[in-house]
C-alpha cells in the first residue's frame, strides 16, 4: 500500500466509518477498508507495516478483544495497533477498537460483569474533558455521544484518561503522541444510527438495556444531539486529517 493508504479495519458490516470517512474526503489520502473478522485464514500477510501507512483507524464490533481464539483476526489487529505505536503511525480506535489499542498498549480490557456495571447503551455527555486534548477536547462541550459497549477499559496510573462517564472511568484515552482510543462512537450519525437499528441484533441489545421504547429513544436523541454534536466531532475528526496527511506528506 503507498504510504498515503489510510487503513480502517471494521468487524461488522453496519458499523461503518461514518463522519470519519466524511473527514477523509477531499483530502487526497487513500482509504482502504478491510475487514479481517470475516476474512477466511487471514494472516498477517494481510496488512501492511504500520510504518507504511498515513494513518489506522479500527472500529466498533460485538467482540470481546480478548477473544483471540473465537476471532483470531483481533490477534492481528492488536500486533498492528502495537506497530503503529512504535511506528508513531497516527491511529484511533473507536469503541472495540479503543479496547485493541489499549491492549496494544499493556492495559486491561474487563466486562461490566466483572466490574459490575450494566452495558452502557444511549446518549449522554462526557465528563471529566481534557480540554486541551486535540481530538477530544472540542467534544467537552458535546450535548451528549452514543455510547454502545458493556466491556471497559481498565486505565493505569499513567494513563492518560480523556474524558469519563459515570460507570466508565476510561471513555477515551491517549497513547502516546498520535494514537487515541474512544470507547464511545464519534462517527455515528442519525441516519448511520438507523443502519443499526434496523439490525435485529442491535435492536434486541437496545431494548435489554432501555427498554421497548429503546430504539424510539434513541432515534429522537441522535437527532436531538446532531446540531450541535457534528461540528464539534468535525473539529476533532479535523486534527487527525491533518496528522495523516501531514505523514503522507500531503
Amino acid at each position: 500500500m503507498p504510504a498515503r493508504t489510510v487503513l480502517i479495519l471494521q468487524h461488522v458490516e453496519v458499523e461503518k466509518p461514518g463522519l470519519i470517512l466524511d473527514a477523509l474526503d477531499g483530502s487526497g489520502l487513500n482509504v482502504v477498508i478491510r475487514n479481517l473478522v470475516d476474512t477466511p485464514g487471514a494472516s498477517a500477510s494481510d496488512l501492511p507495516p504500520a510504518s507504511d501507512l498515513a494513518g489506522l483507524v479500527v472500529m466498533g464490533g460485538p467482540m470481546n478483544a480478548d477473544d483471540l481464539e473465537g476471532h483470531p483476526a483481533l490477534k492481528l489487529e492488536r500486533h498492528l495497533l502495537a506497530d503503529a505505536l512504535r511506528s508513531r503511525t497516527p491511529s484511533l480506535g473507536i469503541c472495540l477498537g479503543a479496547q485493541l489499542l489499549a491492549r496494544a498498549h499493556g492495559l486491561a480490557v474487563r466486562t461490566g460483569a466483572e466490574l459490575g456495571h450494566d452495558s452502557e447503551i444511549g446518549w449522554s455527555p462526557l465528563h471529566d474533558v481534557d480540554r486541551n486534548d486535540p481530538v477530544v477536547g472540542p467534544l467537552a462541550d458535546a450535548p451528549a455521544v452514543l455510547h454502545w459497549h458493556g466491556d471497559r477499559i481498565v486505565p493505569a496510573p499513567a494513563t492518560r484518561v480523556l474524558a469519563r462517564t459515570h460507570t466508565t472511568e476510561c471513555q477515551a484515552f491517549r497513547a502516546g503522541p498520535a494514537a487515541w482510543g474512544l470507547q464511545f462512537h464519534l462517527e455515528v450519525t442519525p441516519g448511520l444510527l438507523d443502519d443499526w437499528l434496523t439490525e435485529a441484533p442491535f435492536a434486541t441489545e437496545a431494548r435489554d438495556a432501555l427498554g421497548p421504547d429503546a430504539t424510539t429513544r434513541l432515534r429522537a436523541d441522535a437527532r436531538a444531539a446532531a446540531p450541535a454534536l457534528r461540528p464539534l466531532a468535525e473539529q476533532s475528526l479535523a486534527h487527525l486529517r491533518t496528522l495523516f496527511v501531514q505523514r503522507a506528506g500531503l
